[in-house]
């Protein structure tokens, strides 16, 4: 994995943790919190974790490729493909009793949450103003 993807992945992962548990402290407040709402969590952030990081790699392996027409091909169909298991990820999620699908849902956008909240946090993305 490239290193770039990894650390930027890293920071996606913590920052998906963070608003999930946000979330979820807010959640046990408001509303009525079980087991299941915890593991939809779970379930959804590691999906949108994992979701980042498979487009990134596609991204890196895109930009290495050098031609074009392969680029946007390879991109589209990891869209595709990434799109595809979101589906059968909520799905699930829907059918199996034990996660909470509605926090499984919303899990889906913590790393967008995470990604317009960064440059808050880090250093570098201020000062360079997020190129590196």
């Amino acid at each position: 994995m490239d290193p770039v993807v990894k650390k930027e992945t890293g920071y996606i992962a913590v920052g998906t943790a963070v608003i999930s548990a946000l979330v979820q402290l807010a959640w046990y407040f408001l509303f009525d919190y079980d087991i299941s709402v915890f593991l939809g969590g779970l379930w959804g952030g590691a999906f949108a974790v994992l979701n980042f990081m498979f487009m990134g790699n596609t991204v890196q392996k895109a930009v290495a490729d050098g031609d074009e027409l392969m680029a946007r091909r390879r991109i589209r169909s990891s869209y595709q493909l990434r799109m595809a298991a979101m589906v059968v990820m909520v799905v699930l999620a829907y059918i199996i009793p034990f996660f909470n699908w509605i926090m499984a849902c919303a899990s889906l956008l913590f790393p967008r949450i995470t990604i317009l909240f960064e440059p808050l946090f880090r250093k570098d993305l201020r000062e360079k103003g997020g190129k590196e």
